[in-house]
């Protein structure tokens, strides 16, 4: 079947990404579409995580500049709503309303300025504060100031409203490969608390489009397995930003 685009979407990205046991064993699995219109970036995902049952479903929009606008997390763990919370992001606040744990939840964090990253767990997800960090000053961390709806690793424990702080460091460009191919692809370091380990990641080399991570602190490892790209406006791309964010 011949696929198209709407008028509306410039881009489409779609993929899936294995979670994998050390042995390369599927242990988990993500499916998300990333797109692009006139107005910024879309970013839908939904995350198995096959031991514990867990589900993350999330839909995140951005501006053109990649910064988030609103969110809507839904979390399920064998089959039992775990949480379902909408994010909104204005030029001095992060606002918060759902449920989790099948209580009401009502938030808001205080920000001296609008919010750079807003991070809810896909791998995709991870891969998008690239476009914010940037290439500058390789090597270097740069701390981004960010939210969480979760600070444990999964995204699954006491879900809210967290400020985080997340540092980041361009390592250089590479070739990668991937169950879905070879790559040019950009490396980059990530540190969410002092206390973990830092995690790699390789991105491709052109846009923010998640190719593989690993990190020390769990077992599991993730690639990218498959990916459609569609562009019916081959000038329209998904740039990196050329600024570094602070």
């Amino acid at each position: 079947m011949t696929q198209s685009l709407s008028p509306q979407i410039k881009r489409r990205v779609a993929g899936e990404i294995a979670y994998r046991a050390p042995d390369g064993e599927a242990v988990g699995r993500e499916r998300f579409e990333l797109l692009s219109h006139a107005g910024g970036h879309v970013l839908r995902a939904l995350c198995e995580i096959d031991e514990t049952g867990l589900i993350r479903d999330v839909t995140l929009a951005m501006d053109p500049d990649w910064r988030p606008c609103d969110a809507f997390l839904r979390l399920t763990r064998t089959g039992e709503p775990l949480a379902s919370l909408f994010f909104q992001v204005g030029e001095d606040a992060v606002t918060l309303v759902g449920t989790a744990e099948r209580r009401p939840v009502v938030a808001r964090l205080e920000k001296p300025s609008r919010l750079a990253y807003l991070g809810l767990h896909p791998l995709q997800g991870d891969a998008l504060i690239v476009a914010l960090r940037g290439t500058d000053r390789p090597g270097e961390f740069v701390t981004i100031h960010a939210a969480t709806n979760s600070i444990s690793p999964d995204g699954d424990e006491a879900p809210g409203l967290s400020a985080v702080t997340i540092d980041v460091a361009f390592k250089g460009d590479e070739m990668v490969t991937v169950a879905a191919g070879r790559f040019a692809a950009r490396r980059y370091a990530l540190r969410w608390r002092e206390d973990w380990p830092i995690a790699d990641l390789w991105v491709e080399r052109d846009r923010p489009v998640f190719l593989k991570m690993t990190w020390p602190l769990v077992p599991t490892w993730y690639e990218l397995i498959a990916l459609t790209d569609l562009a019916p406006d081959e000038g329209v791309a998904l740039p990196y930003s050329a600024r570094v964010a602070g």
